[in-house]
């Protein structure tokens, strides 16, 4: 039976994780002509709550979110192995349980995903990140709503921002009832 556990990071995961990164954020970082390591080890250094998802004892997620300790908002960033892309249902249901137990101290976050990872845009906006609070950006509980939200997210240029020489899509989190 495969075994899920999630722990506190440490630094040297960071080199690890870069050396495991799914294939489609591997190539959309260097598509922006970014080091992996780099910026992994990066945005680790300023992150205040940093966890490692193993499956089996093997790194197979690293994750965080950086701002203040005071602040009500937080930048939120996922890294996930190949490993975790076998395993679906279980790494929704951890993100799931990492996003309520951040949204305990946290009111809103932001996140980007990178052009060309559609699985990760497909996770995001699974797990109810969105570019506006109404209209076609809005947050989208439905797969019907899911997929009006993703070609809105591919059609409409103004919710890029310009990463290097691609783009990234700037998306937002918040607790329900707090827009």
């Amino acid at each position: 039976m495969t075994e899920f556990s999630v722990i506190l990071a440490k630094p040297w995961h960071c080199g690890q994780m870069a050396r495991l990164l799914r294939s489609e954020h591997a190539q959309a970082i260097a598509m922006i002509g970014m080091d992996s390591h780099r910026e992994l080890k990066k945005i680790f250094d300023v992150s205040l709550f940093r966890r490692v998802w193993l499956i089996d004892g093997a790194l197979a997620g690293l994750g965080g979110v950086t701002g203040s300790t005071m602040s009500s908002e937080g930048f939120i960033w996922l890294a996930l192995s190949n490993k975790a892309r076998k395993y679906p249902v279980a790494v929704v249901k951890e993100a799931r349980r990492q996003l309520a137990e951040i949204m305990e101290v946290k009111r809103e976050l932001a996140t980007t995903v990178l052009n060309g990872d559609t699985a990760a845009k497909r996770m995001a906006i699974f797990l109810g990140f969105h570019v506006s609070d109404y209209g076609p950006g809005a947050p989208a509980s439905s797969r019907e709503g899911r997929c009006r939200l993703s070609a809105y997210l591919e059609a409409e240029p103004d919710v890029r921002v310009p990463v290097g020489a691609s783009f990234a899509i700037a998306m937002g989190y918040h607790r329900e009832g707090h827009p």
